[in-house]
């Protein structure tokens, strides 16, 4: 990577880097865990304003559209390979910290987003033919769908909640530091990136990848 590289990045690096140090310090100070039976709305503010923010510096502010325009579409997917390691949420649930139907919902889920991405990665990397756009927003909209999902459940499995297992385990632990970086930053992260790649799409993204239109 050249300097004029790092240079253009820079400021994204200092923004996830605040970000992050948010939550983070959020998060010890507990003020993501929200009374027993009650959503964990603090969290749920985070991420909707996040999002928000993102979708509005991309309207608002030309530099920055073209900035996210003109991320290589391979990197993002290849980024969702790290969503493996979901595949954690099993083991907590192996360890009676996390309830059945959050684990496997959410690890099972971010696994297979994984696995698809390493192959999508490989094949815009390599096929000189081009990738179908259809195929890669199909791969997007299950990813981001999976989230949906899981966050859904994690809310529903809650203490006192819906879905609030007979056993007493619930995804409670979800909102407690360190678990709570993960829907607290990597998720939230994980989903601007999906909308990154749905923008990308929709305005034909000039390929330094090969993608078929």
């Amino acid at each position: 990577m050249t300097t004029a590289n790092y240079s253009q990045h820079t400021p994204t690096y200092i923004i996830l880097l605040t970000w992050f140090s948010l939550i983070l310090l959020l998060g010890l100070n507990q003020n993501f865990i929200p009374e027993q039976g009650v959503a964990p709305v603090n969290l749920l503010i985070s991420a909707a304003l996040s999002i928000s923010l993102f979708l509005m510096g991309y309207w608002r502010i030309a530099r920055f559209r073209d900035y996210i325009l003109n991320i290589d579409m391979r990197l993002l997917v290849m980024l969702h390979s790290w969503r493996m390691l979901g595949m954690g949420f099993v083991m907590l649930y192996m360890l009676d910290k996390l309830p059945p139907l959050f684990a496997f919902v959410a690890g099972f889920g971010d696994a297979a987003t994984a696995i698809a991405a390493v192959f999508l990665a490989y094949a815009l990397f390599t096929r000189k033919q081009g990738v179908p756009k259809k195929l890669i927003r199909h791969w997007n909209t299950f990813g981001l769908i999976d989230f949906i999902v899981a966050v859904t459940v994690g809310v529903l499995t809650q203490t006192d909640a819906i879905w609030f297992a007979a056993n007493g385990i619930s995804s409670d632990i979800m909102v407690v530091f360190p678990f709570v970086l993960i829907p607290g930053f990597l998720v939230q992260l994980f989903t601007i990136t999906h909308i990154i790649i749905y923008l990308q799409l929709h305005n034909n993204h000039p390929s330094k990848q090969s993608i078929s239109f």
